[in-house]
């Protein structure tokens, strides 16, 4: 299950980092498989289609960065969509 904790823009107006709360993932950095962590997933929005670039998964530890970058920015429309 997946929760969403925010969205992270990026330079490119049309790509943006999706910041997930996820269970049973492998962190990328140490590999450890722990019960609870961080998914990052880099999404390139055209339209009404969806291109994911990248799908990263983290520890709760290692993806502090990313879940704090997410939390402090309001989730919310593009302005073009």
């Amino acid at each position: 299950m997946r929760e969403l904790i925010g969205k992270i823009p990026t330079k490119d107006s049309n790509v943006t980092k999706e910041v997930y709360l996820s269970e049973l993932i492998r962190c990328r950095n140490c590999e450890r498989t722990v019960p609870i962590g961080v998914e990052v997933v880099t999404v390139k929005r055209a339209g009404t289609s969806r291109e994911v670039l990248s799908h990263e998964c983290y520890c709760r530890a290692h993806g502090l960065d990313y879940e704090v970058r997410a939390q402090n920015r309001p989730i919310s429309r593009h302005r073009n969509a």
